[in-house]
């Protein structure tokens, strides 16, 4: 039952992110562009529980601001979590406020099925399972630990991170995260 109720929040974050993305000068699903899943700038606190006996990781603690800033090449003053059911998700955020642009690393459970929405997208091979890179939406999603999703959303804000090298930056995230994660 909780599982259901999860997918059904996730379903409708999910067509938010398509609402925004669509209103943003991309659609979600379109060539190249990410498959619309939940999230957004929303977060999870670390180490909480989603559902009976399921727990999402304590990914905002594990993976620094100094990680991150390590990998993007630029200071990262402010890193923001907020809950959300069976999703962690982390902003960090290239100023000292919350509404400036941001990085956001998300570790959704029982989302790994939103890699099949749409076959637009370019395979990574060692990240996870299964990853695929969306160039349009600057955006990376792995297959992790069976059916769950980690996603890199580097946001079209971001374009000159790493000199505009953003499936790198994507792919050095994802790592660093997945090794914090193994710890």
């Amino acid at each position: 039952m909780i599982r259901v109720i999860l997918r059904a929040a996730g379903t409708v974050v999910g067509a938010l992110v398509l609402l925004t993305t669509a209103a943003c000068g991309g659609a979600a699903g379109t060539p190249e562009s990410p498959p619309a899943v939940g999230g957004g700038p929303t977060a999870a606190p670390a180490a909480t529980t989603a559902a009976a006996g399921t727990f999402l990781p304590d990914l905002c603690n594990r993976l620094t601001a100094a990680g991150v800033a390590d990998a993007a090449g630029v200071d990262i003053p402010l890193v923001r979590a907020e809950p959300g059911p069976g999703i962690v998700s982390c902003a960090y955020h290239l100023r000292n406020d919350d509404a400036s642009p941001a990085i956001y690393v998300q570790y959704q459970l029982d989302a790994a099925n939103q890699l099949d929405f749409t076959t637009s997208g370019e395979e990574v091979a060692g990240i996870g399972e299964r990853a695929r890179w969306y160039q349009r939406g600057a955006t990376l999603m792995a297959k992790v630990n069976g059916d769950d999703l980690l996603i890199v959303n580097l946001g079209v804000s971001n374009r000159n991170l790493r000199g505009g090298d953003l499936r790198s930056l994507a792919v050095d995230l994802a790592t660093r995260a997945l090794e914090q994660l193994a710890r």
